[in-house]
């Protein structure tokens, strides 16, 4: 057979619904979009503090409101960066691995950040 035989044979289409359909839906899946929807919480939960976090900051500070819309801009251009930079990373080691280790990462900035809290002199 030469190579325009071969060019000629139509080749089977393996499409996403097959896909879907062949893996099926069961407890593996629950439980990635579980950890998935867990991470859009967080996620969703660091973009709404911003609101609450903005006033008080800047009646602390005495900010302006552009240094304290300067603050968020810099949030989510980290967010931007950290984005692009741990795909790439992810791309080279493994996105299990990765993740884990953005998420303990995560875990660890948390507990220092919380036990760090001072209550204000009386």
């Amino acid at each position: 057979m030469n190579h325009q035989e071969q060019m000629a044979e139509p080749r089977p289409v393996y499409t996403i619904d097959h896909a879907l359909s062949t893996m099926g839906f069961g407890k593996f899946q629950c439980l990635v979009l579980a950890y998935a929807g867990l991470g859009w919480v967080a996620e969703a939960m660091e973009v709404m503090i911003l609101s609450f976090i903005g006033p008080a900051v800047k009646y602390e500070w005495s900010l302006s409101s552009s240094e304290e819309s300067l603050i968020t801009t810099v949030v989510f251009g980290g967010m931007l960066v950290g984005a692009y930079s741990w795909g790439l990373v992810s791309d080279n080691f493994g996105r299990r691995q990765i993740s884990s280790t953005n998420q303990s990462q995560t875990e660890i900035e948390e507990e220092v950040l919380t036990s760090s809290h001072r209550p204000p002199k009386a």
